[in-house]
């Protein structure tokens, strides 16, 4: 198993600004064709819009 993105929500405080649940709905992964056989075949969305105050988006690798 090889890791394709990391999606990764930077907090002002160290309690969090945001609860994680909210957070990880924004992200969603879709297939473009069935069956799936490779990660080119999967379309990956980020909500951006609305972030709550304090909350910022990192993606890595």
């Amino acid at each position: 198993m090889a890791t394709r993105k990391l999606v990764v929500f930077k907090h002002e405080s160290s309690l969090g600004n945001a609860r994680a649940h909210e957070l990880f709905e924004r992200v969603t992964v879709k297939s473009t064709v069935s069956p799936a056989r490779s990660f080119s075949d999967y379309e990956i969305a980020i909500d951006r819009n609305n972030l709550p105050q304090g909350v910022d988006i990192v993606e890595m690798v």
